[in-house]
């Protein structure tokens, strides 16, 4: 189904259970001496101090912990919408006059936000409940979701009005949050804006301490000042400034798309939300090019196409990788083991019925197209279950990824020292793989370094690959005389230049030119820690005549708690053994040895080296804690 989808702000991102998300910003100085830079709502509370919401409750104290009343809440909501002045008259008999309260008491109930308590009252010293913060806040944002009637019976074909399309997709975010959260009954007055709340992001996994299975939002609970503040604070990263901007996020396999409201009456957007397996999840397209296409009687596919994000296995990758990749990006992977690709078609057709009516839309198409350019960035960043893959698509990746997935490809890896050598049964896979999964990107240097570099040459296709001495991570392309150069993005283990001079070095060695590489011999076994009982390490060398260990740990914390480790490690000159980037996990195990993974940490660093007395000595970095260990095979 192609249909121009119009959706509310409340179709939001997904997370956790229900879809609670985390926004992400840059932190700043604190205000309070309370609040610190690792509590959820520090950017929350600097937000609100900064921009007039609250004044915390003196003493330089935020009170995070403190219970938020009637009173307190619809003031936050007041200044949060600027403090408008009002000409409503106070009805409430129990609100005083002159109080700090009475404007935003009276701007409340002039916009609907509010109706009091009952018989004449406003209660402003009342606790305010969790539901009812959020059901306040939801009246601020126009109540989205009461004009809809969730009893409508609605069946979704290819002739179905939008608003049916709309209703269904609503009244499935319904039943998903009747399924997943256990302590809001159905009907209640507060189901519909935590609804809302949850699908867009203002409930989060920190306000609410979710945690994975069934969902507790806990709306009979006291509301306190930390998570009132994080409400407000997710609803100004929802709306902006400007709701035209809110992003509609549509879900399809791992990924989530953000979509500015302002486009969503001149976009087609069709989503293969039941595709299982590999193909074309979501194309986006520009409706006034697909109807001028119709207009004129033209097949319409392709016309006005923006990008669009295909799922595909890894083979299906490779295939890719090894072919021009115009147009497409690697996006990342999940958690299944399938990829996913961005598209920005080459060939599209930008569809008016007039050549006049085409000058008069020229604006808005490009702006489309500048969009539609950047919003790979936003897509990873709203795709919560999207991994890394560090994939790029130049031409050197192309090449290597020849080398690594098609049989018979012609090249040869060059240096003075032996002239060019022909590749022979070392593993080139390797190599090929660790450059492509490092990353490659266009560089604005002009002149290449002096001295001496790798080269990488294709003799039957005439282009070759220059990796410098004199800048290990720089590459030149030559091709028919033009050249252009390339920056290694992710040098995590060794450089690019240290990566083919390894390659080189195992070509010579296979060849008979050179004696292999025996120094990472004395590493290479089991080794068990000096202090009994402790850790346990394996290193193991990737390939016989090259310089590349694997190395793997493990420490028995306790009876039921281990810590593993695993990193990939280069011999360096001076006969030591480096790695810039381990991996580390602990695992908790239960009385029948089931695992389960509860922390893990990929930023450390650290060496080994052998000394006199034949023992390996560990010097490492864990956060940020600097470390060593003697270990004896």
């Amino acid at each position: 189904m192609r249909k121009a989808i119009r959706l509310c702000a409340v179709i939001l991102a997904l997370a956790l259970c229900l879809g609670m998300t985390t926004v992400v910003t840059f932190a700043k100085g604190a205000e309070f001496s309370d609040v610190s830079a690792e509590d959820y709502f520090y950017d929350a509370v600097q937000w609100g101090a900064e921009n007039g919401i609250t004044e915390g409750v003196g003493d330089n104290l935020f009170g995070s912990d403190g219970q938020v009343t009637r009173a307190q809440v619809v003031t936050f909501l007041w200044r949060m919408a600027g403090k408008p002045a009002t000409n409503a008259a106070t009805v409430f008999d129990d609100v005083e006059r002159g109080s700090w309260y009475e404007v935003p008491v009276q701007w409340a109930v002039e916009n609907g936000i509010t109706v009091g308590t009952g018989e004449g009252t406003f209660s402003p010293d009342l606790t305010c409940s969790r539901a009812m913060c959020i059901t306040l806040l939801y009246r601020l944002q126009g109540s989205p979701l009461d004009s809809y009637d969730f009893s409508k019976e609605v069946k979704i074909d290819d002739n179905s009005p939008d608003e049916d399309f709309i209703l269904s997709m609503l009244k499935g975010m319904l039943e998903t949050f009747r399924a997943g959260v256990t302590d809001v009954p159905v009907g209640e007055y507060y189901e519909l804006p935590l609804v809302w709340a949850a699908f867009s992001g203002i409930l989060t996994q920190d306000n609410t301490d979710a945690s994975e299975g069934s969902v507790s939002v806990r709306p009979n609970d006291p509301c306190v000042r930390k998570e009132m503040i994080s409400f407000l604070y997710q609803t100004n990263l929802l709306t902006g400034g400007d709701e035209q901007d809110v992003p509609m996020i549509y879900h399809a396999g791992a990924i989530s798309i953000p979509i500015p409201q302002k486009y969503s009456e001149v976009l087609s957007i069709d989503i293969n939300a039941a595709l299982d397996g590999e193909g074309t999840l979501v194309t986006v397209a520009e409706l006034a090019s697909i109807e001028a296409a119709k207009a004129k009687g033209e097949s319409y596919e392709g016309a006005g196409e923006l990008f669009g994000v295909d799922r595909v296995s890894e083979n299906t990758l490779h295939e890719l990788l090894c072919s021009d990749m115009s147009g497409m990006e690697v996006l990342g992977t999940d958690s299944t083991g399938y990829y996913y690709i961005f598209r920005t078609p080459t060939d599209v057709r930008f569809e008016r019925e007039t050549n006049e009516k085409m000058y008069e839309d020229a604006e808005i198409w490009t702006e489309l197209n500048d969009w539609a350019n950047g919003v790979k960035h936003s897509i990873f960043a709203y795709s919560d279950n999207l991994g890394e893959a560090n994939y790029t698509n130049t031409p050197l990746d192309m090449y290597l990824a020849r080398i690594a997935y098609k049989d018979e490809t012609n090249y040869t890896v060059s240096t003075t020292e032996f002239g060019p050598l022909d590749p022979g049964v070392v593993d080139d896979k390797y190599y090929a793989e660790y450059l492509l999964g490092g990353g490659f990107e266009e560089s604005d240097v002009k002149e290449a370094p002096d001295g001496e570099y790798v080269v990488l040459e294709f003799p039957d296709e005439e282009i070759k690959f220059d990796f410098f001495k004199g800048d290990k991570n720089l590459v030149r392309e030559t091709s028919y005389g033009h050249e252009t150069f390339y920056k290694f993005r992710q040098a995590d283990v060794a450089t690019s230049t240290d990566t083919m001079l390894d390659w080189y070095e195992a070509l010579a060695v296979d060849s008979g030119k050179k004696d292999a590489e025996t120094a990472l011999d004395a590493f290479e076994g089991d080794w068990h820690e000096e202090i009994a009982g402790r850790g346990n390490l394996t290193i193991t060398k990737i390939h016989k005549t090259g310089k590349i260990a694997m190395i793997s740990a493990y420490w028995p914390d306790s009876a039921s708690v281990v810590y593993y480790w695993e990193a990939t490690a280069y011999l360096t000159d001076d006969g030591e053994v480096e790695y810039s980037s381990g991996s580390l996990y602990c695992v908790e195990y239960d009385e029948n040895g089931n695992g389960q993974l509860v922390s893990e940490d990929h930023e450390n660093s650290g060496s080994f080296k052998i000394n006199n007395e034949g023992k390996l000595v560990w010097n490492y970095s864990i956060n940020g804690n600097e470390m060593s260990g003697v270990f004896v095979k």
